[in-house]
């Protein structure tokens, strides 16, 4: 039996170590909750399609995500930066991600200090 090997998919992002997977499940994230903000206005329950993975993305970044404060931060940032999503382009969903990216590394930054 002739083994196959799987080649992994390109990369969405071209970053090292977890960033590549933080990118990804910060995007997932974002879009989730756009389309959970254009489905409850027309009365869509939107449980659906809200991912909620950011106990996850804050861990992974060595970020408070225990802080209720913190938390409460994020989730009022994500609601605002998922507002500028147009989900028919894949490269302002991909640049605001790495935006947002940003500002959490930047929040990281401040909280060190």
């Amino acid at each position: 039996m002739k083994k196959t090997v799987l080649n992994r998919p390109p990369s969405l992002f071209s970053f090292s170590g977890n960033i590549d997977i933080v990118l990804f499940l910060l995007q997932v994230e974002i879009k989730g909750v756009r389309v959970s903000q254009l489905c409850t206005p027309i009365g869509i329950n939107s449980d659906f399609f809200y991912p909620n993975l950011g106990t996850l993305i804050l861990s992974l970044m060595d970020l408070p995500y225990r802080s209720e404060t913190f938390m409460n931060w994020y989730e009022k940032k994500l609601h605002q930066w998922s507002q500028k999503v147009d989900l028919e382009n894949k490269n302002n969903l991909a640049e605001l991600t790495l935006d947002f990216y940003h500002l959490l590394k930047k929040s990281k930054k401040s909280i060190q200090n």
